[in-house]
């Protein structure tokens, strides 16, 4: 036995740096088919996001090879060996159970409730995989102590630079993705993701505590559904004359749903709508009021019910999960779950995330008559720009698409809409008729033939919302009375709070649907919002969908006639809708 060990680390000493990569390279492959396992690899290799991750990490994980390889400390060179392979085997341990690595909400439980951890541990720990990695790891770690490396100064010093630089994009970039990564590097970035986020909720401290209670008996079960980028103008059901909505048109004509004709969004982008549109809040808002508003998921907790969102997006970017995935959120998946390519403009396919996300969660939640009333969160895919990758094949009636983002690319996405929506909303009713389901596109898009301008600026097509309510039949005739009245995506906070029969504890600026809306009711579509840039401009949208736009840095307002006027000018009662929010300290709770 003394024998072969001692050829096994004669390897090092013969070929040091073929050696050195050898044992980077077995540590790899571990990681991937023994931390993780085959059917993982397989649905995620093709992925671009998962090989930015993986790549990042193998980055920093071979320069603290390198850093610790030829340190003589026997107890710096414990501590390296534990941080490999302890990370590894709790990473095997939680992803053998959830199919995910450890995240900032793990270890606070941990940090809650260690004995229970360590029982959850007991009952779900693999043995067998663990006790592999450890047989063939720990004699390379100890092979990688004895190689005769003698890397210069100016190697060492690079090593720490360059893991330091690669851990801290992979930790605090929206894009970096824990389950992507290296498994003992992944581990190590949720602590500066704690620290990162105690500092975020330093925003949220604000926030009113909310008293709990149980269900009212009548609750009924709501499901929001928050599109991506869908034009109101390239719906079949609001006139558009090619028929890219056959399946709501068929809701439509047996009175299954309805489709409000005057509805604005609250912003021009996903930031500066979705961050409001799930806390109720409308108009401009520089100083963040957001943060300090309960969420759509804090008042339905209060209210007696389970939570879920469930989205195709990446909710990491720009901090924006951190608004709401806190204690009163039951159930979370975001896009990256259910494909490892999201990025910015292109999510999860819709139905995909549908199939093997949000229907099992409906099934199980619906199924289940112990459980309480359900509030679920669904955010699409939809209609985001590259158009062309935004619906498969199968669906594609309108062709050629000449281009990414031609006409014919863009209304096979509302094609693809249409399908999700029809089937997301039989669901719901397969499981329970009385449910209610809401439909909000975050924003439109600018599309003609000429020029494409996306969801820059205020353009009809960016700010007239394409809002639909799916309500038990019982409550179609007294939403139809609002139909084409002045409305906002506000509104469905409002009406979903209703139905829950809570009250806020703070502002917002939304109306149940339910109720009669003014029809001289004036709305806000505004950039000017924290969790975007802060873009200084806004709409005041009239009740014909017609309005000035002001920007607040030059102090101007723009007329829908042309005419450029001072901002200090304007009609008092318009004034006052911009001005408390630019001096909060003088707004009034609603």
């Amino acid at each position: 036995m003394k024998k072969a060990f001692a050829k096994f680390t004669q390897l090092g000493k013969s070929a040091p740096k073929r050696t050195f990569f050898l044992i980077f390279l077995c540590l790899s492959f571990c990681d991937l088919f023994l931390v993780r396992d085959i059917n993982w690899i397989i649905e995620n290799a093709t992925g671009e996001r998962f090989w930015v991750n993986y790549s990042f990490s193998l980055i920093a994980l071979i320069f603290l090879m390198v850093l610790f390889a030829p340190i003589r400390s026997s107890a710096i060179r414990a501590v390296f060996v534990f941080f490999i392979l302890g990370t590894q085997i709790a990473q095997l341990s939680y992803f053998a159970v959830y199919n995910n690595f450890v995240t900032v909400f793990d270890l606070r439980f941990v940090a809650a409730d260690p004995l229970l951890t360590l029982e959850l541990w007991i009952d779900n720990a693999a043995l067998l995989k663990p006790l592999i990695l450890l047989l063939i790891e720990l004699p390379l770690l100890l092979l990688l102590f004895r190689l005769d490396l003698r890397p210069r100064i100016w190697l060492r010093i690079s090593s720490v630079i360059v893991s330091v630089i690669f851990f801290l994009l992979l930790s605090f970039s929206w894009y970096g993705i824990s389950k992507f990564q290296f498994s003992s590097v992944a581990y190590a970035s949720v602590f500066p993701n704690l620290i990162e986020r105690n500092a975020f909720e330093g925003k949220l401290v604000d926030k009113p505590q909310l008293e709990a209670r149980t269900a009212h008996p009548k609750a009924p079960n709501i499901v929001f559904i928050v599109g991506e980028s869908l034009n109101f103008d390239h719906l079949g059901i609001a006139d558009y004359p090619r028929p890219t909505t056959p399946r709501l048109q068929k809701m439509m004509d047996k009175g299954e749903m309805l489709l409000y004709r005057n509805a604005v969004s609250l912003g021009t982008r996903t930031l500066s709508s979705v961050p409001y549109m799930l806390t109720g809040l409308q108009g401009i808002d520089p100083h963040g009021i957001v943060y300090s508003s309960p969420t759509i998921f804090n008042y339905a907790k209060a209210a007696g019910y389970t939570t879920a969102l469930i989205t195709a997006q990446d909710f990491q970017w720009r901090n924006v999960d951190q608004i709401f995935v806190d204690q009163d959120l039951d159930f979370y998946r975001p896009g990256t779950d259910f494909s490892a390519s999201v990025s910015v403009s292109e999510g999860a396919d819709d139905m995909k995330v549908l199939t093997e996300g949000i229907t099992p969660y409906l099934e199980s939640t619906l199924n289940d008559s112990q459980t309480a009333p359900m509030l679920l969160v669904a955010q699409m895919n939809g209609s985001h720009y590259p158009y062309n990758t935004h619906s498969p094949d199968y669906i594609k009636q309108f062709l050629p698409e000449e281009e990414p983002n031609s006409i014919n690319a863009y209304d096979n996405t509302v094609l693809y809409s249409d399908l999700y929506l029809e089937t997301l909303v039989n669901t719901v009713r397969e499981h329970d008729p009385d449910a209610w389901v809401f439909f909000s596109s975050d924003h439109g898009q600018d599309i003609s033939s000429n020029k494409t301008a996306f969801n820059s600026g205020y353009a009809s097509g960016i700010i007239h919302n394409a809002l639909m309510v799916f309500p038990p039949a019982s409550a179609i005739a007294t939403l139809k009375t609002n139909e084409t009245a002045p409305v906002s995506q506000a509104d469905i906070f409002a009406t979903i709070l209703n139905l829950m029969q809570i009250t806020p504890v703070s502002e917002i600026n939304g109306v149940d649907l339910m109720t009669p809306i003014d029809p001289e009711r004036l709305r806000v579509v505004s950039a000017y919002m924290k969790t975007l840039h802060n873009e200084p401009n806004a709409v005041l949208v009239m009740p014909d969908l017609s309005y000035i736009h002001i920007n607040f840095d030059r102090g101007n307002v723009k007329h829908s006639n042309g005419e450029t006027t001072r901002y200090k000018k304007l009609k008092p009662e318009y004034k006052e809708i911009f001005d408390r929010r630019l001096n909060p300290a003088d707004r009034k709770v609603q």
